[in-house]
C-alpha cells in the first residue's frame, strides 16, 4: 500500500512540475542597434520588444529549445543559425538573437553581385561562366534555408539588372558635368589672355560652351528620374538624399547661379571686337572682363574640385 502511494506521489510532482512555466528572456540586435518594438514568433507564440529591444515570453519548464521566427520581410535571422534557440538553465540570463535587414542581408548582397558578375562573363565570352552559375546556385540555396522565396529571388535579380543599367548612366552623367564645367572654367581663363589678342580664342570657347550645355541639360531633365530608381532599386534612402543634394548644388548652385552668367562676359568681349562700344572705353571693358574672371572663375574651380571628391565618394556608395 505505501508502495502504490509513493509511485502516485511521484506521479502527481510529475505533472505538476510539467505544467509549470518560466519566462524566456531574449534580446533584438541588428548593426549592434536594439530593435526596439518588433514582433518575432517562439514557437509560433508571438513575442514584442520594448523600447530596451528586449522579449519576454512564458514557455514551460521542460523546453530545452525554441524555433524562433521574425514576423515579416523586413529582417531575417542571422544568428543563431536557423533561428533555434537553446534555452539557459539560469532563466535570468538574457539571450542575444542577431536580426539582419531581409533586403541587405550580407547574402542578398553576394547573390546580387554573382548575377552581375555572371552577366559580364557571359557579355565577354569568359569561359568562367559554370563556375559563377554554381556559386550563384549554392548562395540562392542558403538564402531560401533563411527564409527567402523564389518571389524574393526574382525581386533582387530585377533589383541588380536595375542597378547595372542604371549606375553606368548616373556615374557618366555626374562625372561628365564636372569635366565639362572644369573645362569651361580652364576656357574661360584662356579668353581672359588670348581673346583680345586673337577673337578666333572665342571659337575655341564656343564649343566648350556647348559641351557644358549638353551635359547641364542631361542632369536636368534626367535627375528626377535617377533619383527615382535609386529608390526603386538601391535598398538604402539615403542614396536618392545625397543624390539630390549633390545636383541641386551641380544645376542650381554652381550652374545658374556661377556659370551661366559668366555668358555675359563673352557677351561683352563680343561687344568689343564688333565696335559696338567707342574706342576710348575699349580698354576699361577689357580690364573689367580680365578682372571678373580672375575673381570668379578661380571660386568655381575650387568648388567643382569640392563637387568632384563629393561625387567620386557618392558613386563609391552607390556601387557598393
Amino acid at each position: 500500500m505505501k508502495r502504490g502511494i509513493c509511485i502516485v506521489s511521484l506521479c502527481m510532482a510529475w505533472l505538476s512540475s510539467y505544467g509549470q512555466t518560466i519566462i524566456f528572456k531574449g534580446e533584438l540586435l541588428s548593426n549592434n542597434a536594439l530593435v526596439k518594438n518588433y514582433t518575432i514568433t517562439i514557437d509560433g507564440n508571438p513575442a514584442t520588444t520594448n523600447e530596451s529591444g528586449v522579449f519576454t515570453a512564458a514557455i514551460s519548464s521542460n523546453t530545452s529549445q525554441v524555433e524562433i521566427k521574425t514576423s515579416d520581410k523586413s529582417y531575417i535571422i542571422l544568428y543563431p543559425l536557423g533561428g533555434r534557440v537553446l534555452i539557459p538553465k539560469n532563466p535570468s540570463l538574457l539571450t542575444q538573437i542577431v536580426l539582419e535587414s531581409f533586403q541587405s542581408s550580407g547574402q542578398i548582397k553576394s547573390y546580387m553581385a554573382s548575377l552581375s558578375q555572371l552577366k559580364d562573363a557571359a557579355k565577354k565570352g569568359q569561359s568562367d561562366t559554370k563556375a559563377l552559375q554554381a556559386k550563384i546556385d549554392s548562395i540562392a540555396a542558403n538564402l531560401k534555408k533563411l527564409g527567402y522565396s523564389n518571389d524574393d529571388l526574382r525581386i533582387a535579380r530585377e533589383r541588380q539588372d536595375g542597378i547595372d543599367l542604371f549606375y553606368p548612366e548616373i556615374s557618366s552623367t555626374l562625372q561628365n558635368y564636372i569635366l565639362q564645367a572644369q573645362t569651361l572654367m580652364i576656357a574661360f581663363k584662356f579668353i581672359g589672355v588670348y581673346a583680345f589678342v586673337n577673337v578666333n580664342a572665342l571659337t575655341q570657347y564656343a564649343q566648350t560652351q556647348n559641351g557644358f550645355n549638353q551635359a547641364f541639360e542631361k542632369l536636368y531633365v534626367n535627375y528626377p528620374t535617377y533619383s527615382k530608381k535609386m529608390d526603386d532599386y538601391w535598398d538604402d534612402p539615403s542614396l536618392s538624399k545625397a543624390f539630390e543634394g549633390i545636383a541641386d548644388t551641380l544645376i542650381y548652385g554652381i550652374g545658374k547661379n556661377k556659370i551661366v552668367p559668366l555668358n555675359d562676359l563673352k557677351n561683352q568681349i563680343n561687344q568689343y571686337f564688333q565696335n559696338q562700344i567707342p574706342d576710348k572705353d575699349k580698354d576699361k571693358l577689357k580690364k573689367e572682363i580680365q578682372s571678373q574672371i580672375e575673381t570668379q572663375v578661380p571660386a568655381i574651380s575650387d568648388q567643382l574640385i569640392a563637387m568632384e571628391q563629393r561625387v567620386k565618394e557618392f558613386l563609391s556608395r552607390l556601387k557598393n
